[in-house]
């Protein structure tokens, strides 16, 4: 892996409510601002996004959202919403004295994403999305129900009995069970969730959770814990608030490059033509392979965003 640039430097933002924001920046301070929005939700930023750009020409910020990575209270849920997130990415850019950014955002970061630029137009100069999970019913259903394709992530759990629909009345068991469970019911839980979500990723097992750190253990448990918290609720969005950020976002003529692998097994395909039906000044690429942002599809990536600087 290249090194980090020798400019990055890591720092805590406080909000108005007294959490602690993480934020990396990368880069020259007079480059051009990228902002970088996770997935997850609750995964946080991994270093190696700074290695998307040119670290002489472009001045990276990735900020780990409420409660995800190293931001603290980790794993919190108070006061953790859209509305709080967004407004954390207003206090940056104005404390970071940016005035326009391009964003760069992957499945639950393309959400988030589009959110801003519909939030704060002014702010967002252009956007890369990868993988874009538009937050609606069939996409919580691919994930969680197997006769609608789904793989079986939660099969472990047993819904509370709560009178929802299969998928939200898992999620909501779950989210309970991560917020007020035993210590050994939120690792197992997060452990089956993790080890599912892998296979779906076809990435390789996991160490048995006996095997792992107690950090490591942890960590995944407030991951999924703010997971289950956002997917529970379709994060606050809803795929009809998202197709409509979408179409104010086209009809201003932002630049807009959409990245999605053919072989996804997160996010569908589908996803991608429909923001490109409401968003024609679009740019769709294609690409060979699935959801992260690994091998062809991290290619894609520094193209996209190469392709879209907007200093010039």
């Amino acid at each position: 892996m290249p090194a980090m640039p020798p400019t990055s430097s890591c720092f805590f933002m406080r909000t108005p409510d007294g959490q602690r924001v993480h934020v990396r920046l990368s880069g020259p301070a007079d480059g051009e601002p990228w902002l970088v929005l996770h997935g997850g939700p609750g995964s946080g930023c991994d270093p190696a996004m700074a290695d998307w750009f040119d670290p002489l020409v472009h001045r990276v910020v990735m900020p780990d959202q409420r409660g995800a990575g190293r931001s603290r209270p980790a794993g919190t849920l108070r006061r953790n919403n859209v509305g709080t997130l967004l407004r954390d990415l207003e206090q940056l850019r104005e404390g970071l004295g940016i005035g326009r950014w391009g964003v760069v955002g992957g499945s639950w970061g393309a959400a988030l994403a589009l959110a801003y630029a519909q939030r704060f137009p002014d702010a967002v100069a252009a956007l890369v999305l990868r993988g874009t999970f538009l937050t609606g019913r069939d996409d919580m259903l691919r994930l969680f129900v197997p006769r609608h394709g789904g793989r079986r992530m939660l099969h472990c759990v047993t819904p509370l009995g709560e009178r929802l629909p299969d998928a939200r009345a898992t999620l909501l068991t779950v989210s309970r069970v991560l917020q007020s469970g035993t210590p050994v019911q939120k690792r197992d839980t997060a452990a089956g969730w993790r080890s599912r979500e892998r296979s779906m990723l076809h990435l390789g097992p996991m160490l048995a959770a006996r095997a792992r750190s107690w950090r490591e253990r942890v960590a995944a448990a407030n991951k999924y814990r703010i997971q289950a918290h956002y997917l529970r609720n379709r994060a606050g969005l809803g795929k009809p608030a998202l197709l409509r950020a979408a179409l104010e976002i086209g009809a201003r003529g932002l630049p807009v490059t959409l990245l999605h692998g053919r072989a996804d097994p997160v996010c569908r395909p589908a996803n991608a033509t429909r923001l490109l039906a409401v968003m024609p000044q679009a740019r769709l690429t294609w690409v060979p392979g699935g959801h992260l942002a690994t091998g062809a599809m991290r290619g894609a990536l520094v193209a996209a965003i190469r392709a879209a600087g907007w200093q010039r």
